[in-house]
């Protein structure tokens, strides 16, 4: 088995490691900020550790609180002009980080409304920083260039964790409706075979014990049928390095044995093959098959007849598939169930066209064509 990835760095610290250490590179830096700077005399000092606090206050908690976090990096970059000598200098400079920071972090996890209301007062700030110096007014340009681009950054990372949200839930979706048709199609065909077996062997068990001894035989048989089926099909869930060898999926070739398996449920069904039969992409072959079997499903659950007909024309550009029974043509086929609903499926997925309804004069008919024809991802043919 493959070793499990290790997590990145940040990922293996402890919660209380990762604390300390955001603690510890708030305090320097608001440390470096009242440090650094000229503070001059009278309330400037004041204003300075003032800032000084506020921007510690950002670091430690932007990642936690981004709003109260941005409220206290607006506050010290409006405090810059009234804390040094000259006003918009080094820690003007300095209290552009953690405001660039909590502005990408806005626009990474608040609404858009939010996030521009959020950009609209962090310009102010940058407008304040040079405002009481004439000198200074020339930084609002670069200081505005920088703290947008913040924005645009975070809020292009937001879009697309959203994106790659909206298309994984899509992917889930689509990947366990897959599953759910073909454990449907291997489940119901199965179960309806034992279905039948097993109620034609509870007539006959005291009567004919040998026809009764048959019908248990069909329904191990069609029973390890199924559970390798199924096998199979949940196989392919594991991981390369635990998944088992897998039988290859079934396709038109199987179709024999499905026919025979059909009979001893109960329905006969005539094989009419038309055209040039040739191998089919793997796709395709997979959804005819069982397309096939589910059809032929309904027909011992619902049609109420023993006989059933099958036919598969191969054409230049199409496969055509019908499958017709003499019986009763009830609207159960139409019910609320999944068959009509996984055939009509499996036939749009491979840009095909399913029709299904009652026929003249009594019975049920399914019909599907398959284009063999290379097709976009549009489902237009090339």
């Amino acid at each position: 088995m493959r070793p499990d990835p290790r997590p990145p760095l940040p990922a293996r610290l402890r919660p209380g490691h990762r604390l300390a250490l955001e603690l510890a590179g708030s305090a320097a830096y608001g440390l470096s900020a009242w440090v650094l700077p000229d503070h001059g005399t009278g309330l400037r000092p004041l204003a300075a550790a003032a800032a000084a606090v506020l921007l510690t206050t950002t670091w430690a908690v932007g990642r936690h609180c981004p709003l109260a976090a941005f409220g206290a990096a607006l506050t010290a970059l409006w405090l810059t002009p009234l804390a040094e000598v000259p006003p918009g200098g080094t820690l003007g400079f300095l209290a552009l980080g953690p405001m660039a920071w909590v502005l990408y972090l806005v626009a990474a996890g608040c609404r858009i409304r939010t996030a521009a209301v959020v950009l609209a007062l962090a310009l102010s700030g940058a407008v304040a920083t040079a405002l009481p110096d004439f000198t200074h007014r020339g930084g609002i340009v670069p200081f505005g260039l920088v703290l947008v681009t913040a924005w645009t950054t975070g809020y292009a990372v937001r879009q697309r964790r959203l994106y790659a949200r909206e298309l994984l839930g899509q992917t889930i979706a689509q990947e366990r409706l897959r599953i759910a048709r073909e454990l449907h199609d291997v489940v119901a065909h199965g179960m309806s075979v034992i279905t039948v077996q097993a109620g034609y062997g509870h007539l006959v068990i005291d009567d004919r014990p040998d026809q009764a001894r048959a019908a248990l035989g069909v329904i191990e048989t069609t029973g390890r049928e199924t559970t390798t089926e199924m096998r199979r099909l949940l196989g392919v869930l594991r991981t390369e390095d635990t998944a088992p060898a897998l039988a290859p999926a079934p396709g038109l070739a199987d179709l024999d044995r499905l026919l025979a398996s059909t009979a001893e449920a109960g329905v006969q069904v005539e094989l009419l093959i038309t055209g040039n039969p040739r191998a089919l992409p793997a796709g395709i072959d997979t959804s005819a098959y069982r397309i096939v079997q589910e059809a032929l499903t309904n027909v011992v659950k619902h049609a109420g007849t023993s006989r059933a007909d099958a036919r598969i024309g191969y054409g230049p550009d199409e496969l055509v598939i019908e499958i017709t029974d003499q019986g009763q043509g009830r609207p159960g086929h139409l019910g609320p169930g999944h068959g009509l609903i996984g055939m009509r499926e499996r036939a749009a997925m491979c840009g095909g066209d399913f029709r299904a309804g009652p026929v003249p004069g009594g019975g049920f008919q399914v019909r599907v064509q398959l284009p063999l024809t290379a097709q976009d991802s549009t489902g237009n043919r090339a």
